[in-house]
């Protein structure tokens, strides 16, 4: 018997199912790291005005989601125009602080296409690099996307949306 295949996807999560004539199996997947960050950053020009030709970018607001249920959010990164050709190259590294001093940190790397528009939405792969206190013994990766208006450094936001691994 000739089998079929379901995939669908929404925000709480996304539903795998498969139909193989008698059996019917279906399974929904959960990402374990589900997090929003909203934060202003400070854009200072990079040295490099030929290798790069872009610039360097501190952050600093809030995290929510889960695991991390309430954090600071820091961020460091490099912004190149001259790396990948027609494209802002993203890489950095973010730190998330619970109030309790439990730390968890990544880092990512994310581009877009350079534009004339005032809003960028950068995306790519975000990868935890460890932490401490509950996230002493941690690693995972996922999708990171962003929300960039040039024009307004105040009001920048990011989305992770992956898993995270406790192997301690």
């Amino acid at each position: 018997m000739a089998g079929t295949v379901l995939i669908a996807g929404g925000t709480a999560g996304v539903t795998f199912a498969a139909e193989t004539g008698r059996a019917y199996a279906a399974e929904t997947y959960e990402p374990t790291v589900n997090i929003t960050n909203n934060f202003a950053v400070v854009a200072t020009v990079h040295p490099d005005t030929v290798g790069c030709n872009g610039y360097k970018v501190t952050g600093k607001g809030t995290s929510v989601g889960k695991p991390v249920t309430s954090a600071t959010w820091t961020q460091d990164e490099v912004v190149c125009t001259a790396t990948i050709p027609g494209k802002y190259d993203i890489k950095g590294t973010a730190t998330m602080i619970e109030a309790d001093g439990d730390r968890l940190t990544i880092s990512y790397t994310l581009s877009a296409p350079l534009t004339s528009d005032t809003l960028v939405y950068p995306s790519g792969t975000f990868k935890i690099t460890g932490g401490s206190g509950n996230y002493a013994f941690v690693a995972g990766s996922g999708k990171m996307n962003a929300r960039v208006n040039l024009l307004d450094h105040d009001h920048v936001s990011s989305s992770l949306l992956g898993d995270i691994q406790y192997t301690g």
